[in-house]
């Protein structure tokens, strides 16, 4: 049986129009690292059409003394997303053991990093990372692109690529703009870079086959696929 983990709810933050954010005590028996995520349900058996958990990316480090996820909620939410909404001070949700291979072994290596909308999360917990243990960054570039020009974390963005030098964060607000600027750093760098992926299926498949088509190696690729959650 895989091992429940209770999280105490402590705030929800509205980051964009129709991204929130939902912050719980941390369980001091409960390790995750950055770029990994959880299946999250809610305690309390509550009535809901569809599944009954969301896996979530973990946006915080645990050194922030906070479990952080975010998730894009519209007017026409699952029952699962509108009950998050309802969720009160002290309520308790449950996270089963954290997974996932999406991580940033060497900070150092030069990387660059895509991320579309709601694909953001894990890369807001690999800043954190960053501000937390403060490694040597040679060229670490952040592209996160939203159509609409509305960015989670903005804040927290702005004030790392400040304050550490090799690290590059740039908000996209233009679909083509993003796309040429892959495009002209896969030319350059080819495999002499990491490449990570992260967002919908469409994008990560569309980001995939573009850069393979430079002659990008797959094993210097790594993914992560936000299906619906």
């Amino acid at each position: 049986m895989t091992k429940k983990t209770e999280l105490v709810f402590k705030k929800k933050i509205k980051e964009t129009s129709d991204i929130y954010s939902f912050i719980f005590e941390v369980p001091e028996t409960f390790n995750w690292i950055p770029g990994q995520h959880g299946i999250f349900r809610f305690k309390d058996e509550i009535p809901m059409e569809g599944k009954d958990f969301r896996i979530y990316s973990f946006a915080s480090i645990k050194e922030e003394n906070k479990m952080l996820f975010s998730t894009r909620i519209v007017e026409e939410a699952s029952d699962f997303k509108k009950n998050l909404l309802k969720l009160k001070l002290g309520d308790i949700m449950t996270v089963d053991e954290a997974r996932g291979k999406f991580l940033l072994k060497d900070y150092s290596q030069r990387t660059l990093i895509m991320a579309g909308g709601i694909g953001i999360t894990p890369i807001r917990a690999f800043t954190k990372e960053i501000e937390n243990k403060k490694p040597v960054i040679n060229d670490l570039r952040i592209l996160y692109s939203d159509d609409r020009g509305e960015f989670a974390y903005e804040d927290v963005f702005n004030t790392s690529k400040e304050k550490y030098d090799g690290l590059d964060v740039q908000l996209i607000g233009d679909r083509e703009v993003f796309t040429e600027k892959i495009d002209a750093y896969a030319e350059e760098m080819k495999n002499d870079s990491l490449y990570y992926i992260s967002g919908t299926p469409g994008m990560v498949n569309f980001i995939t086959e573009k850069l393979t088509g430079y002659g990008i190696e797959k094993e210097n690729i790594v993914t992560d696929s936000f299906a619906g959650y």
